[in-house]
């Protein structure tokens, strides 16, 4: 089943959801390495970076579909108070799935190398040139802003514990609340397809 029905996330949701979490926690783990000073592949940042930045890609096709193709319904005894904070924090998510590798950009200065090609650092396009120039700002105070920004509040603190808190709602519905919260995005998942969310 490729689509969302009422009662569960399709194929394609479901894969790009636990795929781009994996991803997420692969830039994590490269990052953490590289900050530990091991030696070995990721002894610089560009092999982050290229997680990074690629998510992009995913993220689009994420995006479009959520919009295209609306979610299961949660289940009908829900409180209101956790309808409306479930909602902000998947908009939240998402808006952060996107300032995460646009802000870790705007901070690099020696682009993205993939190998066959690469993307320029975000102070050497045009884009910035004009942003500096308009603005009246230097590429260290730029750079600077969004260094902060990036590795030291939104990645470590607000980012992580957004996830942390969605993971845990997730199962907080599955053993405490026994609904089909977490039910509804696991793979073939018969019992949520069967049942309607006002069964819980």
């Amino acid at each position: 089943m490729l689509r969302n029905t009422e009662a569960t996330y399709g194929s394609l949701a479901k894969w790009l959801h636990w795929g781009m979490a994996l991803w997420f926690l692969v830039a994590y783990v490269i990052i953490i390495y590289i900050t530990w000073g091991k030696e070995g592949p990721f002894s610089n940042t560009n092999p982050h970076k290229v997680v990074g930045f690629s998510i992009l890609v995913p993220l689009a096709i994420r995006a479009y579909w959520r919009w295209t193709n609306p979610a299961p319904k949660l289940p009908s005894g829900m409180p209101g108070w956790q309808v409306r904070v479930s909602h902000l924090s998947h908009y939240f998510l998402y808006f952060l799935m996107l300032a995460m590798p646009l802000s870790g950009y705007f901070s690099n200065g020696g682009g993205v190398n993939y190998g066959i090609f690469r993307i320029p650092g975000f102070g050497r396009t045009r884009i910035a040139a004009w942003i500096f120039e308009t603005f009246g700002i230097t590429y260290e105070q730029w750079d600077a802003f969004w260094n902060v920004f990036h590795y030291g509040i939104v990645g470590p603190w607000i980012f992580s514990g957004l996830v942390i808190l969605h993971a845990s709602a997730a199962i907080y519905h599955h053993v405490v609340q026994k609904d089909n919260v977490l039910l509804r995005m696991l793979p073939d998942n018969k019992m949520s397809e069967q049942k309607s969310p006002n069964q819980f």
